[in-house]
């Protein structure tokens, strides 16, 4: 006898697995545009340094991608075309071409300094999630920094960062 399933069950788990896949989308969008601004906006990562590192991104390609580039803001000589000739393989040159062509819609510098400030916070709530979905139950160093990160994302939520 084949059990009986009630049509809500059987949306349910497609509906959630959908749910999780646009939040995941959300956060890589988030990501990219971020990696876009970056390189568009001169002196922005002096400015965002001390919120976001390369370990804040949580697709290995673009924490690959995020670990260059910042290395090149450091030394202030950004050459995205030198990050996309490290990799070989053409899809991942479409992806990585791709991070760096990131836009939204902002029509002034406020709305374009709200979406900053948005998209960073998303960023650092994503790492956070990507952090404890797979944290380690014995990792008690890796909880306490999860939370430290936790409060620390309050208090950025409360600041502004300014394109000026």
């Amino acid at each position: 006898m084949v059990p009986v399933r009630r049509r809500d069950e059987d949306r349910a788990e497609p509906r959630e697995r959908k749910k999780k896949t646009e939040k995941d989308d959300g956060i890589r969008r988030s990501q990219r545009l971020l990696l876009t601004w970056l390189i568009e906006q001169k002196g922005l990562y002096e400015k965002i340094s001390a919120y976001i590192t390369p370990e804040d991104f949580t697709d290995p390609l673009y924490r690959e991608v995020a670990e260059k580039l910042f290395e090149q803001l450091k030394t202030g000589e950004v050459n995205p075309a030198r990050i996309l000739s490290a990799y070989e393989d053409a899809e991942q040159q479409r992806e990585v071409a791709a991070l760096f062509n990131a836009t939204v819609r902002v029509e002034t510098k406020a709305e374009l300094e709200k979406a900053l400030n948005e998209t960073i916070l998303r960023v650092l709530r994503g790492s956070i999630e990507y952090r404890t979905a797979h944290l380690d139950p014995a990792d008690m160093a890796g909880l306490q920094k999860i939370v430290a990160d936790k409060r620390r994302v309050e208090a950025i939520g409360k600041l502004h960062i300014s394109l000026d």
